[in-house]
C-alpha cells in the first residue's frame, strides 16, 4: 500500500490549561487506494453504517509504515475500534501505552452486542490499552461496561448542554473522564469549563485570539522583520545575518540550533553567525523564527506554532496549481497569514511595519488573487470545513495529500527545532 493510499489528519484534544493532550486521527482514502479498500466510513455495525469520512481501523493498521510518531508526536492518539478488533477478528499492532481507542456506544447496545462488545473491551484492556467511548449517552447495561473506559466522549453542539451535565454525573462514579467535542471557539469553551470538564477535543487552537491593545515588544518587531525577510525569495544571506547579529538573543539561539544539527542530531562546532546559517539551511530558518514568536511567554501551546507550520506547507505544496507556479510567494502567504494565531493580535498590526510587497499583503489580510483564494481554501481545510474550501478549484485529494504531507513536516521541524528555541 503506498503513502497515497492513506491520508492522515489530525485534531487536538487539549486540558485545561490549553496543552495538548493527545490527537484524535482522522483517515481519508487517498486517490492511490485501490477498489476494495473501504471508503466513506469508520464503522459498520449490526445498528447501521456510520456515514463519515473515515476509514475502517484494518487500513491504519495495515499501515503502519506511515510511522505514528510522525503525526502525534510524543503525545496520546486517539483512534477508531472497528468491530474486527473488538471481536479479535484483527491484530492491534499499536502501542497500548501511547493509543487511545474509541468504541462507538453503538456498539454496546443491546443484549447480544453489549456482551460481545464488552467481552472485547475486556481483552483490550488487559492488553494494555486504554478505551474511550464514543458519541456517549446513558443506554440500558451501561453501568455494567462503564468501568472498562478511561474517557467518555460527548458533543453539546449534538446533545444539548443539560444532557452532558448528566453525563458528567453518571461518570463520575466510574472515574471516567468527560472529553468534550466540537470546542472551535472561545463560547464553547466556556461552556464546557462551567460545566466542570478538563478534556475538550475541536480546532479552538487553531483560530486567533487577538489581546485587545497588545502591541510588539522591540523584540519581537525584530523577530517579524527577520520573518519577513527570510520569506522573501531574493533577500540574500547578509541581510539576514544583519538582522540576526542586531539582536544578542537571537545570535545565540541561531548558534545553538546549528550546534545541535537537524533533529537533534550529531553535536557539531559552528564559529560564526554566517556559517549557522548556512549550516541550518533555509527552510529551517524560517519555521525557526515562528517558534520564535512563540516564545516570549504568552502560553501559547506548540499546537498554534505547527498549526502555522503545517498551513505554510500546504499552501507552499499547492502553489504549483496557480498560475505561475507560485509556490515561494504561497509558502509566505501562507506563514504570514498565521502569525495571528501566534502574536495575538490583529493580523493588519502585525503587518503594519513589515517591508511586504502590496500583493502577498493583500493576499494576507484580504485573500485577494490567486495565491490568497489557495490560503483561504487551506485555512478552512484545517478548520475542518472541507466544503468551503473550493475557491481554488482544488480537488479533496490535492487537499488531502497536501495536508499528509504538511502535517508530516510540520511535526518534524516543530521537534527539531524546540530545543533550540526555547533555551
Amino acid at each position: 500500500m503506498s503513502r497515497s493510499d492513506v491520508l492522515v489528519g489530525r485534531q487536538p484534544i487539549f486540558d485545561g490549561r490549553r496543552e495538548v493532550y493527545g490527537y484524535e486521527l482522522v483517515l481519508g482514502a487517498g486517490p492511490g487506494a485501490g477498489p476494495g479498500a473501504p471508503a466513506g466510513a469508520a464503522r459498520d455495525w449490526a445498528n447501521g453504517r456510520r456515514e463519515g469520512d473515515l476509514l475502517t481501523t484494518r487500513l491504519l493498521f495495515s499501515s503502519l509504515h506511515v510511522g505514528v510518531d510522525r503525526f502525534v508526536g510524543d503525545k496520546v492518539m486517539f483512534c477508531d475500534v472497528s468491530e474486527e478488533l473488538l471481536t479479535g477478528d484483527l491484530a492491534l499492532l499499536l502501542p497500548p501505552e501511547r493509543t487511545v481507542l474509541e468504541v462507538p456506544t453503538a456498539a454496546l447496545h443491546g443484549p447480544d452486542a453489549l456482551d460481545g462488545a464488552a467481552d472485547g473491551c475486556r481483552r483490550l484492556v488487559e492488553e494494555g490499552y486504554t478505551l474511550a467511548i464514543d458519541e456517549f449517552s446513558w443506554f440500558d447495561g451501561a453501568e455494567d461496561v462503564l468501568g472498562l473506559f478511561s474517557f467518555a466522549k460527548v458533543d453539546p453542539r449534538r446533545d444539548g448542554v443539560d444532557v452532558v451535565g448528566r453525563v458528567l454525573e453518571r461518570c463520575r462514579p466510574f472515574d471516567v473522564r468527560v472529553l468534550v467535542q466540537s470546542v472551535d471557539t472561545e463560547g464553547d469553551l466556556g461552556v464546557s469549563e462551567a460545566l466542570g470538564v478538563d478534556l475538550f477535543q475541536g480546532y479552538l487552537l487553531s483560530t486567533p485570539r487577538p489581546v485587545p491593545g497588545r502591541v510588539m515588544d522591540p523584540s519581537e518587531f525584530t523577530k517579524a522583520r527577520l520573518a519577513a525577510a527570510l520569506l522573501e525569495p531574493d533577500a540574500g544571506v547578509e541581510q539576514v545575518e544583519a538582522l540576526v547579529r542586531a539582536d544578542p538573543a537571537l545570535s545565540l539561539q541561531l548558534l545553538h540550533m546549528a550546534g545541535i544539527g537537524a533533529a537533534g542530531g550529531l553535536r557539531r562546532t559552528v564559529s560564526s553567525v554566517r556559517e549557522a546559517l548556512v549550516l541550518v539551511g533555509w527552510r529551517r530558518l524560517q519555521a525557526w523564527v515562528s517558534m520564535l514568536l512563540l516564545a516570549g511567554g504568552r502560553g501559547i501551546p506548540e499546537e498554534s506554532m505547527t498549526t502555522a507550520l503545517v498551513r505554510a506547507r500546504m499552501c507552499e505544496l499547492l502553489g504549483w496549481h496557480v498560475e505561475g507556479g507560485r509556490t515561494e510567494m504561497a509558502f509566505t502567504v501562507g506563514m504570514l497569514s498565521g502569525l495571528d494565531v501566534l502574536l495575538g493580535m490583529p493580523l493588519q498590526d502585525v503587518l503594519r511595519d513589515l517591508p511586504l510587497d502590496d500583493d502577498v499583503r493583500d493576499a494576507v489580510l484580504h485573500h485577494a488573487g490567486p495565491v490568497g483564494a489557495l490560503v483561504a481554501d487551506v485555512i478552512d481545510y484545517q478548520l475542518g470545513h472541507p466544503e468551503c474550501a473550493t475557491r481554488s478549484g482544488l480537488s479533496d485529494a490535492d487537499l488531502q495529500i497536501a495536508c499528509f504531507d504538511a502535517l508530516a513536516w510540520g511535526i518534524e521541524m516543530t521537534t527539531g527545532l524546540d530545543a533550540a528555541t526555547l533555551t
